[in-house]
């Protein structure tokens, strides 16, 4: 009997030095990592981590199998004297702490990655429902969670044996709703009209500026549409699309015939007018997303969307707040389209309406009309009369 209990010690210690091995091979990835880097013709980093995670995982599995094989072959299972009751509470409880210190933890840590600074009208109220719903739903969770592990400990075998039976409680179902839905209820309301402005809750102040443009979504890139002194878009029509005429803009359409695409693919808008941008896919579903302006809506095939914004803060005014001078806004699609879905960005300027007149100023109407060709006079030779 103390020989197949050497048996099961030696096997626990084999687990033991395995997972010990597992956690010198990780530091070992990490020098060779640290090497890697300094070489910068090959890096190994993605594919170490990936065999010592794998590697990690493999010795866990393994170390269960093996004290089962020890415990089957021995019969001397070390945790026979444990209660499994009060074990698997205590864990639950040290599962709930470690879940606590990491939400606690990430919050700060991953601040810097939250929504940044709102450069529309609309983003603000966005921002205060946000946070408006984040104080309500952050102590409920924390709440909910303390009670559950609460439970946990006080209903454990050897406590209490069991909870109260109650039937039924009409007052305490009736408070219970209550309780719920006055939260729910004024989160709907106040999301349904937040949300509704930068789609449809906007009108133009008196004497505000407005401009209208068309985003148009594709694999994979965006092309930007401006109207003309008209201030109106032309129509389109998926069946012109070919050659030069990349948007199947109809140029039948007087209104079409002064709307302008960018040389450059950017979008300027002038800070502090209402702007419309009118979106739409040539092939795939896309997504329009701002983050700085709080803007998203979907591009899709066949179907043409609106959205609504006036900007509030310049590029200029940004880069200053931010001390960054290389920054810009960005454009980007918030939807997978396919395997280039990266090269779905687009350089957004926000500037003045002086700056803006003055850059649209610089394009060209998308519609340019054939020239007449110059007629070629014919030469005639005339006769030389003194021949």
């Amino acid at each position: 009997m103390k020989r197949m209990r050497w048996i099961g010690a030696v096997g626990l210690a084999a687990t033991l030095w395995a997972q010990i091995g597992a956690a010198a091979k990780s530091r070992a990835a990490e020098i060779a990592i640290e090497a890697a880097k300094s070489a910068p013709a090959f890096s190994w980093e993605s594919l170490l981590w990936k065999v010592v995670w794998l590697e990690v995982i493999a010795i866990i599995l393994l170390s269960f199998l093996l004290v089962r094989v020890v415990i089957r072959a021995t019969g001397w299972d070390p945790f026979a004297t444990w209660d499994r009751d009060k074990n698997n509470m205590r864990l639950w409880m040290l599962v709930g702490l470690v879940f606590f210190a990491l939400v606690l933890w990430s919050a700060p840590h991953y601040a810097d990655r939250y929504l940044p600074e709102p450069a529309s009208l609309h983003g603000v109220p966005i921002d205060r429902l946000l946070w408006g719903i984040a104080s309500f739903t952050y102590p409920a969770f924390f709440i909910v969670h303390l009670m559950l592990f609460y439970m946990i400990w006080r209903y454990y075998n050897g406590r209490v044996r069991a909870a109260t039976y109650m039937e039924t409680h009409h007052g305490l179902e009736r408070g219970a709703l209550i309780a719920i839905s006055i939260p729910v209820l004024t989160i709907a309301v106040a999301g349904i009209y937040v949300w509704s402005q930068p789609v449809h809750g906007q009108s133009p102040e008196p004497g505000q500026k407005e401009i209208e443009l068309e985003v148009v979504a594709e694999q994979f890139q965006w092309r930007a549409r401006y109207a003309g002194q008209d201030g109106k878009l032309g129509r389109y029509h998926y069946t012109l699309i070919g050659g030069d005429n990349v948007l199947g803009i109809d140029f039948t359409d007087v209104k079409a015939q002064d709307d302008i695409i960018p040389q450059l693919k950017e979008i300027h808008l002038p800070v502090g007018a209402l702007v419309t941008i009118h979106v739409r896919s040539k092939d795939v579903l896309h997504s329009l997303y701002l983050p700085h302006f709080r803007t998203h809506i979907y591009a899709v095939p066949g179907q043409k969307n609106k959205v609504m914004l006036v900007p509030t803060i310049t590029t200029r005014e940004m880069r200053k707040k931010l001390g960054d001078p290389d920054f810009d806004y960005e454009l980007a699609c918030n939807q997978l389209c396919g395997g280039a879905h990266y090269n779905m960005r687009m350089k957004v300027v926000v500037e003045s309406w002086e700056e803006y007149e003055a850059w649209l100023r610089q394009q060209k109407p998308a519609y340019q009309p054939a020239q007449p060709q110059p007629v070629q006079a014919e030469l005639r030779m005339q006769p030389n009369q003194n021949s």
